[in-house]
């Protein structure tokens, strides 16, 4: 019986040991002003994220607005130029596959950033590695504005300890 637990601890250990995510909020999503500018294409955790958005409501755009070049002509010529964007938020993935997770779904690296375009200041950022199923979760906590994932390793290693006492 304890040889067992003992292996079932060592197991998860190994398996959970390289999964690390890390949530950072700097800010509060309007949920009267749901729209997203998101990135081209649906693959992977891309296509993942872009559906539970779609799901939820979101209102999805894949281009920004017109970039626009304005200024003054005189003694001192200014011009500057900047991109504009139709939505309030945008969606920044970038994610690539090491591995896969015992349930089948891709190990990933990830990094996902969700900037509010009105202020230009990043709302939440996640990154980390482990299963794309779990980043969907993680995803979903911070566009409500929950969860405490910064430097957690998700791990059921707490079930297996409880078996002990």
């Amino acid at each position: 019986m304890r040889l067992r637990v003992i292996f079932k601890v060592s197991f998860v250990l190994i398996v959970s040991g390289c999964m690390r995510h890390d949530l950072k909020m700097y800010g509060d999503i309007d949920a009267s002003e749901k729209s997203v500018t998101v990135p081209l294409g649906a693959k992977g955790l891309k296509g993942e994220l872009k559906s539970y958005l779609a799901s939820e409501g979101w209102e999805l755009a894949v281009y920004r607005g017109p970039s626009v070049m304005e200024g003054s002509l005189g003694e001192q010529t200014r011009i500057r130029s900047y991109d504009t964007f139709n939505t309030r938020y945008r969606l920044m993935v970038a994610s690539s596959q090491y591995d896969t997770c015992f349930n089948l779904s891709p190990a990933i690296n990830y990094e996902v950033a969700f900037i509010d375009n009105k202020s230009g200041a990043e709302v939440f950022t996640i990154n980390g590695r482990g299963c794309e199923s779990g980043v969907l979760q993680i995803f979903k906590d911070a566009l409500n504005g929950a969860g405490d994932y910064v430097g957690k390793k998700p791990s059921p290693i707490t079930d297996i300890l409880a078996e002990l006492g």
